[in-house]
């Protein structure tokens, strides 16, 4: 398991960005990049048409990313530096965290950092986004996030071999791992690499419950309780597919 960092190529993360700002995007998602950039005006940007906000935030974004190029090469340098003391210790913590032998997997994983603060992943090419503002503290975390999603993906369709196509936004296999990514890291030996941050998983899921239980602690004692990791997969699954309706519904409250 080896991770490289390098910068995102601009189209690329606008892309990604632009994907979060179309006019169905809920709020909950849409105001993080107002939040990171306070120079983008949001009351203005929402008053425009899909096609004309992409055209603001793609201008505007293009000379943040000139004006901050010398602190994007610099996050990129610290995000090396923090992650070297965990590099060789990945392939003993996810072995024993998923009951398989990671060695000889995810050779080829890339850290892009850029100007996203939202950092999303591309299975197909085993990369993901970083924010070039994140302390070099969280941005290990949030590789070692993606990290999880690439590892429980590979052994998911070892075992399922089913359409990877369902493994993305907005399938309910995408959402099943965005739910076991906390509870694997927070259980596990991938827990000792660096200390966790207070939130793993999107932080609206810490206060959901379902059936009067809070979902980390039922995913929690699954998890305890696996015979295997795929045991974990098959359990986890019959769960999410059970509660979909609810847990759908408390999402879409949330993200208002």
């Amino acid at each position: 398991m080896k991770l490289n960092w390098q910068q995102k190529d601009f189209e690329s993360d606008i892309d990604f960005i632009l994907f979060h700002q179309t006019d169905d995007t809920p709020m909950w998602w849409k105001r993080s990049l107002y939040q990171a950039y306070p120079s983008l005006d949001f009351d203005y940007a929402q008053s425009l048409s899909q096609e004309e906000r992409f055209e603001y935030l793609t201008d505007n974004l293009r000379k943040i990313r000139t004006e901050k190029q010398a602190d994007i090469e610099k996050s990129i340098n610290m995000f090396e530096s923090a992650w070297q003391p965990i590099a060789s210790k990945l392939n003993d913590a996810y072995s024993s965290a998923f009951g398989m032998d990671c060695s000889g997997i995810l050779n080829d994983m890339v850290g892009l950092v850029g100007l996203n603060p939202i950092c999303p992943r591309n299975l197909a090419d085993k990369s993901f986004s970083v924010y070039y503002q994140f302390a070099p503290e969280y941005a290990v975390s949030v590789a070692l996030h993606e990290i999880t999603h690439f590892v429980w993906f590979c052994a998911w369709q070892q075992y399922f071999k089913d359409n990877d196509e369902e493994y993305n936004f907005p399938h309910l296999k995408w959402l099943l791992s965005e739910l076991v990514v906390e509870t694997i890291i927070r259980n596990s030996d991938i827990a000792k690499l660096t200390p966790p941050p207070q939130y793993i998983a999107y932080n609206y899921f810490y206060s959901m419950e379902i059936d009067g239980q809070a979902i980390f602690e039922t995913l929690g004692k699954m998890y305890a309780d696996r015979k295997s990791i795929q045991d974990f997969m098959e359990r986890t699954y019959d769960w999410i597919r059970k509660n979909e309706p609810e847990l759908r519904a408390k999402i879409a409250d949330a993200e208002k």
